[in-house]
């Protein structure tokens, strides 16, 4: 009887029924393990920040196809105790490229080879990363991963912006380089010396900086080469002004920091006019709070859309830029410049034409804004274009923090036609609060209460109702 019963049993519908179901359930289980186990040789992930937080540009990605020198990242660091999104950002590169090795090295277990990469300016801490190719290495210290802002109205200072691709990316194409662009720093008009941080910050991007005489000295630069003139007070010669329009007609590169001064300088003038444009000897006061920093002369001007602006602009990095200067597009020039304004004043900004006043009020005689502070020229007539940047001041280069640094090194990478080293742009980190209106938070609610709750009893009912009839 009990054997009858059995074989009956497994000749129900209840029992054909329950193994179908194991029977799924077995394949569900065995199609997700293997699943799994693909994934995970593959290591698939999806970067769904923002900004793409934890990926790399397209530019990394061509810096890395171009490479014919082995590659060595050290992350001086215990391994496993590492910053954890950095590690993230890291592990791209030698995924990519096989001619890329990363590796972990405790500083505090190995000091003689932390010592071999340190220097009076980069000395090897925690945190340190060095890229390296042969004997040449570039230190990136920890805080350079990062890019700072302060705060216009508390004076405290915040992470802005993620800057490890920028570094790295930078550091790869520094360490492969074989020749460097020399830039000319023009001599013997009382200009502004190059701060330590923004002789490094040069170096770093493969540029060789020397002193160029013009009076005294017999230059005769190569093609490539370019020329820094850095806040002169003392008016170039007719000879020197010969030169330079001789330099700049056959397709010259220079930057042009200029910063206000008591004395004309005509001759300096007179090749500004080459470029198309005029420097208006005046101070810019900004009447707008939002646009300003603590005292109306130190601008926190617009950035417009062009190829140096646009990485501080995805950043949210903003520009100081104090005491600037209009710049004035003349109404008579070549037709072949092309004058496009990097930085722009607000229009509630007005000129100071006494440049000796001390009160901050708007006088009789200043002249109305918006201005432009800062300029790139191209002149397309010539077979090899000429390229120019001119700022209205000086002191922009020594002020830390923000897109200030930035600002600078991209616009000489630009004038040297070095796409490369300014597509890579820091990851902005600020983050928006997500908005929802009364009528969605009301429709999401109602989905959570009522829908799905709903869904899940109507299927439960109608799955008991069916079992009922098994």
């Amino acid at each position: 009887m009990k054997k009858l019963e059995i074989k009956k049993a497994f000749k129900s519908n209840k029992f054909r029924y329950g193994g179908y179901a194991t029977l799924i359930t077995s394949m569900v289980l065995v199609i997700l393990l293997v699943a799994n186990l693909i994934v995970d040789k593959l290591d698939l992930k999806y970067d769904m920040t923002k900004n793409k937080l934890y990926s790399l540009s397209d530019q990394s990605y061509k810096v890395m196809d171009k490479l014919s020198k082995n590659i060595n990242i050290i992350i001086f660091c215990k391994q496993g105790s590492e910053d954890q999104g950095i590690s993230e950002i890291i592990n791209k590169y030698p995924d990519k490229s096989k001619k890329i090795t990363l590796k972990y090295i405790d500083p505090s277990t190995n000091p003689q080879v932390a010592k071999k990469y340190s220097s009076t300016e980069s000395a090897i801490a925690n945190g340190s990363i060095v890229v390296e190719s042969g004997s040449k290495f570039k230190v990136i210290n920890e805080s350079e991963l990062y890019n700072t802002t302060q705060d216009q109205t508390t004076g405290e200072t915040s992470v802005q912006s993620l800057a490890v691709e920028q570094k790295i990316t930078g550091a790869i194409m520094y360490v492969v380089s074989n020749t460097n662009s020399v830039i000319y720093n023009l001599q013997g008009h009382k200009e502004q010396a190059l701060s330590t941080e923004v002789s490094q910050g040069l170096s770093n991007q493969n540029f060789t900086v020397k002193t160029i005489n013009l009076l005294t000295g017999d230059w005769k630069p190569a093609s490539g080469d370019m020329l820094l003139v850095s806040s002169p007070s003392v008016d170039i010669t007719k000879d020197e002004l010969t030169k330079l329009k001789g330099f700049f007609s056959k397709g010259g590169h220079g930057i042009f920091l200029v910063d206000v001064q008591k004395v004309k300088l005509p001759n300096l003038n007179e090749l500004m006019s080459n470029f198309g444009i005029q420097i208006e000897q005046s101070i810019i006061l900004e009447g707008d709070a939002a646009n300003y920093y603590q005292q109306p002369v130190y601008l926190v001007p617009k950035m417009n859309t062009h190829a140096i602006i646009d990485p501080m602009v995805s950043a949210n990095l903003p520009i100081l830029f104090p005491v600037g200067q209009p710049i004035n597009q003349l109404k008579v020039k070549k037709a072949s410049l092309k004058i496009e304004p990097l930085l722009t004043t607000s229009d509630k900004s007005w000129g100071k034409k006494d440049i000796n006043s001390t009160t901050t009020e708007k006088e009789a005689g200043d002249i109305d804004g918006p201005f432009d502070v800062a300029v790139a020229i191209t002149d397309t007539q010539e077979t090899n274009s000429a390229k120019v940047v001119v700022f209205s001041s000086s002191g922009f280069i020594n002020v830390a923090g923000g897109g200030n640094m930035d600002l600078f090194m991209n616009s000489m990478n630009w004038v040297q036609d070095l796409k490369e080293n300014i597509s890579v742009t820091p990851k902005d980190l600020t983050t928006e609060p997500l908005q929802i209106t009364k009528g969605q938070t009301l429709g999401i609610s109602a989905l959570v209460v009522i829908v799905i709750p709903a869904i899940v009893l109507i299927a439960g009912v109608a799955v008991w109702l069916r079992r009922r009839h098994l």
